[in-house]
């Protein structure tokens, strides 16, 4: 008598959906760290602030989906009293002279663009990974 099981398997495929989730949200937390690394050597350096502001975030959404983000935030006061996030300004602005040789403008988007199939290799490898242990 040949007997079949479907809830050992359906237990097993969560049970290696979560690793493989988890493996995904390791390599995403990888990746960005090397982002966030390379993205710091091109900011401007001015005063600092820039470079302090960096966050890294990494959130699971819906049990399936790994989200990762970097953000800088630098607020600042302009001379009429406006508060303005200079991040954006420093990041999108193409034609400033920063005081810090290498640093400038897309200093998030530069590395991204350079180095995407990197990042992506950082996450997959985790993931490969994780089948190895199943």
């Amino acid at each position: 008598m040949l007997e079949f099981n479907p809830s050992q398997l359906m237990k097993i495929l969560d049970l290696t959906s979560d690793r493989v989730v988890a493996a995904a949200q390791r390599g995403v937390e990888k990746a960005l760290e090397e982002l966030a690394q390379d993205s710091e050597k091109l900011a401007p350096k001015d005063k600092g602030n820039l470079v302090r502001s960096k966050q890294v975030k990494v959130e699971v959404k819906n049990g399936l989906r790994v989200t990762g983000q970097i953000s800088y935030s630098a607020i600042r006061k302009s001379k009429s009293g406006w508060e303005f996030d200079y991040a954006i300004y420093l990041h999108e602005l193409s034609d400033f002279d920063p005081t810090t040789p290498g640093t400038g403008p897309k200093f998030l988007e530069r590395p991204l663009k350079a180095r995407y199939r990197r990042y992506q290799k950082i996450i997959a490898d985790e993931i490969k990974g994780e089948f190895g242990r199943v």
